[in-house]
């Protein structure tokens, strides 16, 4: 090891120890801004901890960061601009950030108990599997190419009828005029992107798919919704940095790294700027500091998904059998079409409604309901988080197993991004499309698509495409080489 290498694994220890002795100085004092600080330093020392082995820890990186972002930058800014934490009940903020330490701490541990070597990592594939590789690129983005314009229809469909009404009213009564068929070819989209993705191609061909669809997704930005451009933005550069692990320098040179570090405050400014015009509100007295701040603090709307929940959980419907864990799973099988096999009758519809509110195991139509009331029926709504479905269902030792296993998780996830297998990098590259998002989202939609007919229809379709087209090939060898 380095003296470089050893100062900084001495700060991150440093850093632990100052976590240790802040959580033992709450158990004395009982303040909740201890508990806080407690928190900031644990996320800290994590943070700083994934910069000891990167290429591994990196989803850990990110992951940890929207934790930040979504669910404790807002009680931080409160902290530093009112001195004191009152928009909620002390036993609010207390449980939320308990809360908060137990899913950081089950992430860390599981991330730190899987080994970080890979064996047989610099293996060499057969002429067989590279052929059969190449096969199954060409054809996954032969789908890709026909199902991107269905994708890009139905955003266009949802930008007009955006541009003739509220941000609020699309939110709450769009709905899709366009053939089934149209739904149908454009869900194929991600699944044969990912596909394609995971057969390694070159920084070309990778850069053209990943720009179209963050191109894509800056519809949804035009729309007012910010999320899928992120994802798909952070996507696109895990996807680089993971590549740029076996091919260092080729894919996060000097121009991609000037780009993030530009690129990243000036989204922040568009994004707080849609904040206020999806509101038809103006910025023009705001400067760009106040508007990255004002963006940072909205984001951190989820932390009340904590506080509320705990502060409401009695109020939530009682049903004779409920997962807000697993819901995304439970309702893709029970109340969507395939639903219709088994005789099950779906949702009338998946905007802001009394159906879902009361009568459906998804976290955030209940809460947001019992909550906002008239408010969310008109479009509002508070969002969900996965930490409190979790708690939710199984209680605190259920939140930590469960961070325990989603720590175990990243890092198998990222050791498939350096082997051969196709298969495998594509469903984690798949995962990886809404990962990021779960801090302020449902636990299993980030796995949703791994359960799906689409995603195994199109692993079908492409691998035996890619199959026939392999075999005629040798075929044609074989023949050749005969005569």
């Amino acid at each position: 090891m380095s003296d470089g290498k050893r100062f900084y694994f001495t700060i991150v220890i440093f850093s632990f120890i100052c976590t240790i002795f802040m959580g033992i100085n709450y158990l004395y004092n009982n303040q909740i801004v201890t508990l806080l600080y407690t928190l900031l330093l644990l996320l800290l020392s994590n943070i700083l901890f994934t910069f000891t082995n990167i290429k591994y820890y990196i989803v850990n990186l990110i992951f940890y960061i929207t934790i930040f972002v979504f669910l404790v930058i807002r009680p931080t800014i409160d902290l530093i601009r009112e001195g004191k934490l009152d928009l909620y009940q002390t036993d609010a903020y207390k449980m939320a950030f308990v809360l908060l330490i137990v899913a950081v701490l089950g992430l860390m541990i599981g991330s730190f108990l899987v080994p970080k070597r890979i064996e047989n990592e610099n293996k060499p594939k057969s002429v067989s599997n590279e052929l059969l590789n190449k096969n199954i690129r060409k054809v996954s983005l032969f789908i890709f190419s026909i199902s991107y314009p269905m994708y890009l229809i139905r955003l266009v469909e949802r930008l007009v009828y955006r541009m003739n009404h509220s941000y609020y009213d699309y939110y709450s009564n769009f709905k899709s005029a366009l053939p089934y068929i149209t739904y149908t070819i454009s869900s194929f989209m991600i699944y044969a992107m990912c596909i394609f993705l995971a057969t390694k191609p070159g920084k070309k061909e990778s850069t053209f798919v990943l720009s179209l669809f963050v191109l894509a997704n800056c519809i949804n930005l035009l729309i007012g919704v910010r999320n899928p451009f992120v994802l798909s933005i952070i996507f696109a550069f895990l996807y680089y940095f993971l590549r740029n692990q076996e091919e260092k320098g080729l894919w996060l040179g000097l121009k991609e790294r000037f780009v993030l570090y530009l690129g990243t405050p000036l989204m922040m400014i568009v994004m707080g700027i849609i904040n206020y015009t999806r509101d038809n509100l103006s910025v023009r007295q705001m400067t760009f500091v106040d508007i990255i701040l004002d963006f940072l603090y909205k984001q951190g709307v989820s932390f009340g998904v904590l506080t509320r929940g705990y502060l409401y959980s009695s109020n939530l419907p009682v049903r004779d059998f409920s997962s807000f864990t697993f819901n995304p799973l439970i309702e893709y099988f029970s109340f969507s079409n395939i639903g219709l096999i088994f005789g099950v009758t779906p949702y009338t519809t998946n905007s802001n409604s009394i159906e879902l509110a009361l009568h459906s195991n998804r976290y955030a139509h209940n809460l947001s309901y019992i909550v906002m009331g008239g408010d969310y029926l008109q479009g509002h709504g508070l969002g969900s988080s996965y930490i409190m479905e979790i708690y939710t269902d199984f209680g605190v030792l259920g939140l930590f197993l469960f961070s325990l296993v989603l720590g175990v998780l990243f890092i198998f996830m990222v050791k498939t991004a350096y082997k051969a297998s196709v298969l495998k990098f594509s469903m984690t590259l798949i995962v990886f499309v809404n990962l990021f998002f779960m801090p302020r989202s449902s636990f299993f939609e980030s796995f949703l698509n791994l359960f799906t007919v689409q995603f195994w229809g199109s692993v079908l379709i492409i691998y035996m495409g890619a199959r026939l087209i392999t075999k005629k090939i040798s075929n044609i060898s074989v023949h050749e080489r005969r005569k």
